[in-house]
Parts: structure tokens; sequence; C-alpha cells
């Protein structure tokens, strides 16, 4: 999933768009730290801050996210898209939601800290707490909800039964400024859940153990490739390939046996997979001051559809269905981003159609990973 803070500043100040609030935002104070040491294990929390309805049915679609018309943070089937409904109420006091698995979710405190809920009710568990800074507080979970990986300021860590362990330590990033349709931080296990990434244009100048991209053996954590000047990385495909591009937009594609090699050529930004990792939506820039969505097909290695311009902010609702905003060119706006129409759309791949949404907001969407896949 998708980030906290740093995705959110990069998405919603470049598009108006759908990027989770979140308590950690970066701030020129990076070098700061004023929370304590993460604990060893999960402790019991407070009450949870989500509450449903009733039971939610097992294996359906659903999405974390709100309704046109009401603020609400909500989780949502969408199994019957024509009827879909709301089944959970987030608190507003919870932030950076995201499934953990299809009946437990995730979500930051105001005092940073990541804890999970079960949606069948019972009392939160602390996972983390983790200091303010830059990048710091960015977290997500393998796809069995068994592990989670998070940033802490300048340290990357994995969360297991055994333990909260420090995968590395980063240089510091400066105070600098965004650039948006370049710099990214994207952190994420691979479909299988055997490795673990961290790609970032912001903690540079390390290599090795400390280079700013990353992919690691969740396992064992050990480093199994490490590389720097990459950005806007993806996991598609199964077991699991990590696809990023370069400044230019050489788009490279890593494989656990055949290591790295050129894909094609895409500028894209944002890129998210779909679960059952065959596409992989983006936004990419276009000279009209706004953005367009584009598809890649990881078969084919090509580009196969691109909607707008007027289009940007994609998310995966299912293998099919991709949710996005429209936005239009604001020439007075921070940076000269475009800023969001109130509309958002949905896009069937298959019927190469598109429909406006409900969906004013959307975190996360469940199942993340689906199978048979590539």
């Amino acid at each position: 999933m998708r980030g906290a803070a740093l995705v959110f500043l990069l998405i919603i100040s470049a598009c108006g768009g759908s990027g989770p609030p979140a308590s950690n935002t970066p701030s020129a104070s990076a070098g700061q730290s004023e929370a304590s040491a993460p604990p060893a294990s999960p402790t019991t929390g407070p009450s949870p801050l989500v509450h449903c309805s009733g039971t939610v049915p097992a294996g359906d679609n659903l999405v974390i996210g709100a309704v046109t018309g009401d603020p609400t943070v909500v989780v949502r089937d969408i199994q019957d898209p024509a009827h879909a409904r709301n089944l959970c109420t987030f608190a507003a006091a919870a932030l950076a939601p995201q499934f953990v698995t299809g009946t437990t979710v995730a979500y930051e405190t105001a005092d940073r800290q990541i804890l999970k809920a079960d949606l069948s009710g019972g009392p939160a568990t602390m996972l983390a707490t983790y200091s303010s800074g830059f990048d710091s507080g960015q977290y997500a979970f393998s796809p069995d909800g068994r592990t989670l990986t998070y940033l802490d300021h300048n340290a990357w860590h994995l969360v297991t039964q055994s333990g909260n362990r420090v995968l590395t330590t980063l240089p510091e990033a400066p105070a600098r400024g965004v650039s948006f349709n370049q710099d990214d931080s994207f952190l994420g296990f691979s479909p299988d859940g055997v490795y673990v990434a961290y790609f970032q244009t912001f903690h540079v100048g390390g290599t090795g153990e400390t280079a700013p991209d990353q992919i690691r053996k969740a396992s064992d954590e050990s480093l199994v490739y490490s590389t720097s000047g990459g950005t806007m990385a993806v996991w598609a495909s199964a077991p699991g390939r990590l696809f990023f591009r370069d400044p230019t937009g050489s788009l490279k594609r890593w494989d656990p046996g055949a290591g790295v090699s050129t894909a094609t050529s895409v500028m894209w930004v944002r890129p998210k997979s779909s679960p059952d990792g065959r596409w992989i939506a983006y936004t990419t820039p276009t000279d009209a001051g706004v953005d367009r969505v584009g598809f890649y097909s990881v078969q084919a290695n090509r580009v196969t559809n691109e909607i707008g311009p007027g289009r940007s902010g994609v998310r995966f609702l299912t293998n099919d269905l991709v949710w996005y905003i429209g936005e239009r060119a604001c020439s007075t706006c921070f940076g000269g981003q475009p800023s969001p129409t109130g509309v958002t759309y949905i896009y069937s791949i298959a019927g190469a159609s598109e429909v406006t949404s409900r969906l004013s907001v959307v975190y996360d969407a469940w199942p993340r990973v689906t199978a048979p896949a590539l």
C-alpha cells in the first residue's frame, strides 16, 4: 500500500488526490527524535478506533475510503458494485488506515503509534511507535498480515513474531523541496511475502547496506539487491518482481532469479499493481498541466491504454476496476500542480470503460494479492 505522510504530501500536493491523512508529516527538523524506541513485541492498546455494524463477509472485495458527501472513513463492501454498502466506521483519530487481512485493519494515531484492530471487536494492539522526522511512520504489511515493516526517521524496521529489528539505518534526509514527478518513497512486500523493498529518493548518499534503494529477504533480513537512482517502484507479478524506473523513464525489472533487466520506457508516477499482478496503473504528466492515467501490461511489457488528460491518483479496487480522481490545471496552486475537480472515476480494464464513482477517497482495497498470477 501503498505510505503515510510522505506519500500523502506527494499525492495531495501534486494532484489534490487520494493519499491517507497522517500524523507524520515531513518537516525541515528531520533530525529531531521525540518518541521512545519501538516495543520489542505487540502490546495491548486502547479501545479500537474502528467499529463495525455486523460481520464482515469472508472473501468479499473491500475498500477503505469515504463516500461522496460524507468525510467519514469506512470499510465498504464492493463485492456487488451496484449494491455496495458500508460495514465499518473509523473514528477521525485513526490515521493512514489500511488492511492487514480481510478481517483486520491497521492505523496510526497522532501520538505516533501503529495499531491494528480486529473488525470483529476487541481491544486494539499496539505494534510499534515511531519518532517524528522526515519519512517517519510509513508502514506496510506482508500479504499474510504477520509481518510489519515501517520507517522510524532514518531507521528501517521489520516486526515479526520474534521481535522488532532494525534492518538498516540510512543517511539523514536533507531539508529540500520535492519534485512531485521524480521523488517518491515506496515501502512494501513482494506478493509472496519473501522479500521487502524500500526504494526512495530522500535518504541518499549511502551504498550497499545504506543504499537508498534496497530489497531484503524478510526471513533473515539479508540484503539481496541495492542500487541508487531508482524511483517510483512497485511489486507486481508472482511470486514477485519489482518494477522501478530511473529519472529518464527507463523501466527496470528486478527478478529474484534473473536480477535486473530493462523492460521498456515509461515516465510513470506513483504506480500501483493489480491484486493478480498482471497490470500496473500509473499517472504521467502532460503538457496541458494535468496528468493522465496509463496501464502497463506485465505480460506484454507494454503500455496498452491511456486515459485523460485530467486523471490521476490511481488505486486498484479489484483486478479489473481502477479508481482515480479528476483534475484541472491550476497555475496558482502550490508548485503549479493540478487541483481536483471533485469528481472521481472507476475504470474497467476489461470493458475499457469509465464511470463516475461514489468513492471520494480510497486508501486501500482487499484482497491485496490474488492467485493465480504471472
